[in-house]
């Protein structure tokens, strides 16, 4: 099984990776999400992106054996629970936002089709270029990523039994979000992303 921790503090980022032969169905998450504020905009260039701030990229195709017929479903339900938890904390719900959603779906796409789990993506990109990518300006951001889970109610579960991600999703500050789903028939077979934020 593959494991990768990623623990993000204040602008400096720590990594620590540890891999395992083969693959798992169980349960996988990324261990503290990543936790806001995000490093400055103008170090977000380094990479070449496919649109740039204010620019509107497209959300990839599916790839063969993916799909994402229960993505509508599963997303209107991790909302709705989310929002369970945020309220039992006093925060005020989050909304669905386009641009988050695509961002949140491209990264759950692109770790499906290309078989890996982690923040970043199969092109180097970071949680918060992808947001950018769609013309997305946030003022903070966070993702939460996890793979195994089947259902919006287990992978919510995982997630608020995880430090980091917990905070992430509790967080006061967010009031937008966007989630990405995608199943596919190898590997960790569900595939998820919750992006959070609020905008400039």
């Amino acid at each position: 099984m593959k494991k990768q921790f990623f623990l993000f503090f204040t602008l400096v980022i720590f990594f620590i990776q540890a891999c395992g032969a083969g693959v798992s169905s169980e349960p996988v998450e990324v261990e503290g999400g990543v936790l806001v504020p995000p490093v400055a905009e103008s170090s977000e260039a380094a990479i070449p992106l496919a649109g740039s701030a204010g620019a509107s990229a497209e959300v990839p195709a599916l790839c063969d054996g993916a799909n994402a017929d229960k993505a509508a479903e599963f997303v209107a339900e991790v909302i709705r629970l989310t929002n369970v938890e945020r309220k039992k904390v006093g925060a005020v719900a989050v909304t669905a936002q386009a641009q988050l959603t695509q961002a949140a779906q491209t990264h759950s796409i692109d770790m499906a089709c290309n078989q890996f789990f982690s923040h970043t993506g199969s092109d180097g990109s970071t949680p918060f270029q992808r947001i950018f990518r769609f013309g997305y300006t946030y003022a903070s951001a966070a993702e939460n990523v996890a793979a195994g889970y089947a259902t919006p109610a287990d992978v919510v579960k995982g997630w608020m039994a995880s430090t980091g991600h917990k905070a992430n999703m509790l967080n006061k500050n967010f009031t937008e979000i966007g989630i990405g789903y995608v199943f596919i028939n190898q590997g960790y077979f569900n595939y998820w992303t919750m992006v959070l934020a609020k905008p400039k």
